[in-house]
């Protein structure tokens, strides 16, 4: 978390902007979601309309790369929280479009240490295969989350649908930009009885239509599907791309 308020105490206010930065850049780097905090809209704790500097503020903190960017005195004891997170957002969509995302992906691929590890490899052939296709969505199964992490670390235009059946993967994964986690509640079943591809094709299948019921895609696009070729942690290798449908033209037993 970049706490600009305490970075404040411990080093001349001057150098926050470029301490927020550097850290922002080197959590990019990294894969690690970073959260910008402290005084983002801090007039309207007690206005209804912020300062111009406190909304610029806010698109330069995504912008700068940030995950997620963060209220605290504004909504907690604020007399216009509600405004003061409708302002945000609204701040926070337009510097999404103004990011070039096409550039960002480049320079993440290029910066990546070689030689890139299967999982991580698969999640830039996704964010590569979705800016070439225009996909709707990029889908992910992960055991662990870190899939969709991987995939977030390259910021790809469209969101990132993630299915997992760990309840605590799928509530932590929220952090990550442009992630949205659903939790498959329903148990493994019996691979010995029941083919592996199949219970896949069925998670894929459960996921793009709650998506779809959710206004996170539409039909008829097209969604990038990551997996893996079997259960587990650290086997994600496999892409496909299907058109968001009801039937989706998985065949398993094809």
């Amino acid at each position: 978390m970049v706490a600009r308020g305490d970075l404040g105490i411990e080093i001349p206010p001057a150098q926050v902007f470029i301490a927020q930065k550097m850290m922002i850049t080197k959590c990019n780097l990294a894969g690690k979601p970073v959260i910008c905090a402290t005084q983002m809209l801090e007039s309207m704790t007690y206005n209804p309309r912020p300062t111009r500097a406190e909304v610029s503020d806010v698109g330069n903190a995504v912008l700068d790369g940030a995950d997620c960017v963060m209220l605290s005195g504004e909504t907690a004891k604020g007399n216009y929280p509600k405004e003061s997170v409708g302002m945000m957002h609204d701040a926070c969509l337009l510097a999404e479009v103004a990011i070039p995302y096409v550039n960002a992906f480049n320079e993440l691929r290029s910066l990546a240490p070689r030689p890139v590890p299967t999982t991580e490899t698969c999640a830039m052939a996704a964010v590569s295969a979705s800016l070439e296709q225009n996909a709707g969505a990029i889908l992910c199964l992960t055991t662990s989350g870190n899939t969709a992490r991987l995939i977030a670390k390259y910021r790809p235009v469209c969101p990132i649908i993630m299915v997992t059946r760990n309840a605590t993967a799928s509530r932590y994964s929220h952090l990550y930009r442009g992630v949205w986690p659903f939790h498959y509640d329903e148990q493994k079943p019996d691979f010995k009885q029941v083919p592996w591809q199949e219970d896949v094709d069925k998670r894929l299948k459960w996921g793009i239509s709650n998506a779809i019921k959710l206004g996170v895609l539409s039909k008829g696009e097209t969604v990038v599907c990551v997996q893996g070729w079997r259960g587990g942690l650290g086997h994600t290798n496999t892409l496909r791309m299907v058109p968001a449908e009801d039937d989706l033209g998985l065949d398993p037993h094809a």
